[in-house]
């Protein structure tokens, strides 16, 4: 019931309106001006983007490690989530309960790897496609080459708030050589939404679509043979789904594995993970999509299939997976 319930949810959010700007020439939330105060700090936020985009990759590591050290001590009820969180997926991999000393180690290097994302996040659109074709070893180069084919067809390429997120997205781009669609969620600075939309999907060979209406363009895409990406780790809107996830019950967004039911799409979870010495990993596993069953039957099995995958890629570097510091299991909570 709860699957069906989620379903719905999603689809009255994704068949609302958006507004517009009206007659009376009043904006709306779709289409307004923008306040000085919003531009300053979009082109703020810009020009900082920009510039640590210049700085040397030495240096962002250095500062991502010193804040490993003082973020716990900075932002305590934060690490206590992530700590907790950390726990129950080491837990799940020894099959032993973690030491303290383990944890608050662990608990340090979520801080740093986060900060690593953002800095990543604002080098990728410069410097992405250099990392992948020196920097990144692939897994499974004959798994990759064939999900990635320009006649594989559609296919749904997943991922989780884990590693170092902008590279797959910019390795299908190169491999495939088509343009996959990804959704963005919106930023509530238009400034910076437009400035994002233009050199994440330039810098990185993608299509950025706004998460707004996305599950139709998605659909769209799919029913003429693209290629779409998306994040399925964490619910942010919704009641989500509930799942086993690392041995204990959480809930996930339903819209990846329903996208993948009822457009007939492959579906895969792509991760590159961080390694010594600036080195990646890039991993690719494909989710088997059940034909037997109703819909939601169907829909319910990929999830299970999905949280599969999370959890095996996952436990090879936790620390790097910053959705640890929001609530993912209802007996853990912020």
């Amino acid at each position: 019931m709860e699957l069906l319930q989620a379903a719905l949810a999603e689809r009255r959010r994704a068949a609302s309106p958006r507004r517009t700007c009206g007659a009376d020439g009043n904006t709306t939330r779709a289409r307004r001006s923008v306040s000085l105060k919003e531009q300053l700090i979009g082109r703020g936020t810009i020009a900082g983007l920009t510039a640590i985009s210049y700085l040397p990759e030495p240096l962002l590591l250095t500062i991502a490690k010193v804040w490993g050290a003082v973020g716990p001590l900075l932002q305590p009820a934060r690490a206590r989530l992530g700590r907790a969180n950390l726990a129950r997926v080491y837990e799940f991999r020894d099959n032993a309960t973690p030491t303290s000393s383990a944890l608050t180690r662990g608990t340090r290097e979520m801080f740093e790897h986060h900060l690593r994302f953002y800095i990543e996040s604002a080098r990728a659109p410069r410097h992405a496609r250099k990392i992948i074709a020196t920097r990144v070893k692939l897994e499974d180069e004959l798994a990759v080459a064939a999900a990635f084919s320009p006649a594989a067809g559609a296919s749904i390429f997943l991922a989780a708030h884990f590693g170092a997120i902008e590279l797959p997205g910019s390795i299908l781009a190169d491999r495939s050589g088509r343009t996959p669609m990804a959704p963005m969620e919106e930023i509530s600075n238009e400034v910076l939404q437009a400035w994002m939309l233009r050199v994440r999907g330039a810098g990185l060979g993608l299509r950025i679509i706004s998460a707004k209406g996305a599950a139709q363009v998605m659909s769209d895409e799919l029913a003429v043979g693209g290629i779409v990406g998306m994040v399925g780790d964490r619910n942010i809107v919704g009641a989500g789904v509930p799942v086993k996830l690392f041995g204990q019950t959480a809930k996930l967004p339903i819209g990846p594995a329903l996208l993948a039911v009822e457009s007939g799409a492959k579906l895969y979870v792509a991760a590159v993970i961080r390694e010594p010495r600036g080195a990646y990993t890039g991993y690719i596993r494909e989710v088997v999509i059940p034909t037997d069953g109703d819909r939601m039957a169907r829909t319910r099995a990929t999830l299970a299939g999905i949280a599969a995958v999370f959890e095996e890629l996952i436990v090879k570097a936790p620390e790097q997976w910053w959705t640890l510091f929001y609530p993912i299991w209802d007996d853990i909570r912020a």
